[in-house]
């Protein structure tokens, strides 16, 4: 089936938009494509416009006086990064 991939980042940065349309054998490997897409906007912003860094996270965590390891620091970037996506499909209309 085809479907309509919507993707971005909310905010300020206006939410998902359609990226393209595929085949997919299940909805669930087109909702897994948004969501790449709308990671790799998030990545392409990092450092900017309020969008956190890995690194950001990092110093975040210190500056609040926590103790953190990495593994805390990849929750902390996952969180932040998860506030951001904004992903959707639709199925497509037979052309």
């Amino acid at each position: 089936m085809k479907y309509k991939i919507y993707a971005g980042l909310g905010g300020g940065f206006g939410g998902a938009t359609y990226q393209m349309t595929e085949g997919y054998a299940t909805i669930d490997e087109a909702l897994e494509d948004a969501y790449n897409l709308s990671v790799e906007e998030y990545q392409s912003y990092e450092g900017m416009h309020g969008v956190m860094s890995w690194e950001d996270c990092r110093e975040d965590l210190e500056e609040s006086g926590f103790d953190y390891d990495d593994e805390s620091v990849d929750s902390r970037y996952q969180e932040e990064l998860e506030s951001w996506l904004s992903y959707y499909v639709e199925p497509a209309e037979d052309e």
